[in-house]
């Protein structure tokens, strides 16, 4: 379990991480055109974004 100042850092940065390209996603399949499928683009960006944001609020609550 992720109890280390320096492990919720990993976790903030990769939760920017996706939460930025499920962004750039979004904005790419709204303004430029369909690039992804729907059904890809939501599991490829949006759950794993979703997912990473859970488990970092989750570790925060848990690591006091």
């Amino acid at each position: 379990m992720a109890t280390t100042k320096e492990e919720l850092k990993t976790w903030k940065i990769a939760s920017f991480v996706m939460v930025s390209l499920a962004g750039v996603a979004f904005l790419i399949q709204r303004f430029l055109g369909p690039f992804f499928d729907v059904v890809f683009e939501i599991c490829i960006f949006y759950v794993p974004a979703l997912t990473i944001v859970g488990l970092l609020l989750y570790f925060r609550a848990h690591s006091n």
